[in-house]
């Protein structure tokens, strides 16, 4: 017999359906996230969570079937926290549904350090919670709550008595600095005793006792001292000797990326890579061929590398990033983790410039980054706060306005086209009778806007036919199938449509180009460009780092400067990532409008555009203060929170 486990991605894009349809199964999360805290189990409840998954607009929810007894081991007072959450990651979201202490136990900080050496019977004394209600919930949520039952009293028995945690002599020289230790300052302290490096030390002052350091200490194997007067005073000290070999000795040991097997581009991910790795440490790139591209843009960011060519489908290329003294060295103690994301390629150049800013990388620890072929999927993130800076679609990520989110600058402006082959094409009334294939769907911005400017040439959009992908009109197969012959009348967005054009001039076959632009201000006299994609910041990002986003912003411009100057070297850097020949890359680059607008020109600029398409009834969106006040990086939106988010794709 089986039954039936639903389960929600990080897809969720926190638009509460299936709270709604479903919320004996599914609750929101403190990140406005949905998860089911308790699988169906009865028929009416089964429904209902198949309703859930048919409504769910991103397909966030996924079920699979499982035998009804399931071959899985309780999870008793002596299981270790971590390995449990990496088996059964699900367990997370229940776990702090029972106690918001368990959230902070999530945080990458303490998740790899203090749940790594923690058990559950540990859990039960930091959360107030008993043992035995803890072990009831999550075995329940597992489906074998009924071995739980039989293997008491042994499920909450841990591993003998509670070992007492002793320190040693003082024998090690201490820093200066002194630490306070409570449950605000916990994740950051337990973090930078994590980061000692060999042979360093730390010293905290805690009025409680520090059980959730000490046993990161001891699970670590550095050596503590603990004095007792009227407070704890505990030095740690690593006591791990330092190396000081040449990288070249220790290539064999670095950490092997292999990227050959992936079926997509793994820039992100070895950007993500080169960010974790600390001064005089490395990691080794497995690749098809010599990757130039990012071996000069790793370059940039203070690596030195080596290649070896094992044959003709195999190199080698081992990446060393070079030690830099701490004491010439700023920024990089207490820097912030960030998440950043791009849901559009027209930024790409911009992007890897960017990463390669010293000043960035002195500022941040880049913990993921993320580039979207799946576009529509990267509003999730917004909304749910996962990314704190996002390169974003200006009509797309408006629709959070009502969520914590900054959108301080655009610099992608006039970014679609009509491409036709086979006839000549001047004007909308060109392309009656013909198939015109459009990004997206019907109700998106790409559709909506060319149907308004058909009709503000005096035509009727009914007499147009617009067609769609399934489920989403993709611009890759689009630009795809309009070069093949598949298709002879397409929108394209940039830079696509700089793709479709080079391959088109390269075989002297004769395209009409329409451009948006030049058609939006026939009708809109004086507008100028209109505004396409930009970037998105959490505001709790905003709030927390106001220098940092400044310096963000502040390179960002510098970057949009470098690439429209140097258009050959920008088209050099970024054609791996880009997945096309340079001569391609260097068109879009000519072709395209990069131009960082910011303050009270971009307030005015969105406003009038909006103006726009609310009149046209393009989009729905009320053009008052509180939305304008989203495009003032210094302003304060009338709500911190993205509780109660509805979004619609």
């Amino acid at each position: 017999m089986k039954y039936k486990k639903y389960s929600v991605s990080e897809e969720c894009i926190s638009c509460l359906a299936c709270v709604e349809v479903a919320g004996k199964n599914f609750s929101m999360n403190d990140e406005d996230m949905a998860f089911v805290h308790k699988q169906p189990e009865n028929e009416e409840e089964e429904k209902k969570c198949a309703e859930a998954l048919d409504v769910c607009p991103v397909d966030a929810i996924s079920v699979s079937e499982i035998d009804a007894t399931p071959d899985i081991e309780p999870i008793l007072a002596k299981s270790n926290i971590k390995e449990t959450l990496d088996k059964y990651p699900d367990l997370k979201n229940v776990l702090i549904e029972l106690s918001p202490k368990f959230k902070k136990m999530q945080i990458p900080a303490l998740y790899n350090t203090l749940a790594r050496f923690a058990s559950f019977k540990d859990a039960a004394k930091v959360t107030g919670i008993s043992v035995c209600e803890i072990l009831h919930i999550i075995n329940k949520y597992l489906g074998v709550e009924d071995k739980l039952l039989k293997s008491m009293p042994e499920c909450i028995k841990n591993n003998g008595k509670d070992e007492e945690i002793t320190g040693t002599d003082l024998i090690w020289e201490e820093r200066s600095e002194r630490y306070i230790y409570n449950d605000d300052s916990l994740p950051e302290l337990i973090e930078k005793v994590s980061n000692l490096k060999p042979q360093e030390s730390i010293v905290i002052i805690s009025v409680e006792y520090p059980t959730e350091l000490l046993k990161v200490a001891k699970g670590l194997e550095y050596l503590f001292n603990i004095e007792k007067n009227r407070e704890h005073r505990i030095s740690v000290f690593n006591p791990k000797k330092e190396e000081n070999t040449d990288w070249m000795e220790r290539k064999d040991n670095f950490e092997i990326l292999d990227v050959r097997t992936m079926t997509t581009d793994p820039f992100d991910i070895i950007i993500k890579k080169a960010y974790e790795i600390e001064n005089d440490s490395g990691f080794t790139l497995i690749q098809r061929f010599e990757p130039h591209p990012m071996i000069n843009m790793l370059s940039e960011m203070g690596f030195e590398h080596y290649t070896e060519y094992i044959n003709q489908e195999e190199i080698w290329v081992y990446f060393h990033k070079v030690k830099i003294d701490t004491d010439t060295e700023t920024g990089g103690v207490g820097k912030p983790d960030v998440v950043i994301q791009s849901a559009t390629p027209v930024a790409y150049p911009v992007m890897m410039r960017l990463l390669q800013s010293e000043k960035v990388r002195k500022a941040v620890n880049v913990r993921e980054l993320k580039v979207w072929e799946e576009t529509e999927k990267h509003l999730a993130w917004i909304a749910n706060g996962k990314a704190d800076i996002s390169f974003s679609a200006l009509i797309t990520s408006s629709k959070l306005r009502n969520s914590d989110v900054k959108i301080p600058a655009l610099f992608v402006w006039d970014n679609f086209v009509i491409l036709t082959r086979g006839y000549k094409a001047e004007k909308f009334k060109d392309l009656i009778g013909k198939t015109i294939h459009t990004p997206l769907f019907e109700e998106a911005p790409p559709a909506k806007i060319t149907k308004y400017l058909i009709k503000a040439s005096g035509l009727n959009p009914d007499d147009f036919n617009f067609v769609y992908g399934k489920p989403f009109g993709r611009p890759e197969k689009i630009y795809v199938d309009f070069v093949t012959g598949v298709a002879d009348t397409v929108i394209l967005r940039e830079p696509e449509a700089s793709y479709a054009i080079k391959i088109m001039q390269d075989r002297g076959e004769e395209i009409s180009i329409l451009s948006y632009s030049k058609i939006w201000n026939k009708y809109n006299p004086g507008f100028g460009s209109f505004p396409n994609a930009g970037i998105v910041l959490k505001g709790e990002f905003v709030r927390k780092h106001p220098e940092i986003t400044e310096v963000f912003l502040d390179e960002l411009k510098k970057a949009i400067v470098w690439v429209n100057e140097h258009r050959n070297d920008a088209a050099n850097l970024s054609f791996d990532m880009m997945r096309q020949p340079t001569d391609r890359v260097k068109l879009f680059l000519d072709r395209v409008n990069f131009n960082y607008v910011s303050g009270d020109e971009l307030v005015n600029k969105v406003k009038a555009y909006f103006d726009i398409l609310t009149d046209q009834g393009i989009v729905e969106t009320e053009v008052n203060e509180d939305f304008l006040e989203i495009f003032r990086l210094n302003g304060h939106p009338s709500s911190t929170t993205s509780s109660g988010i509805k979004v619609t794709i």
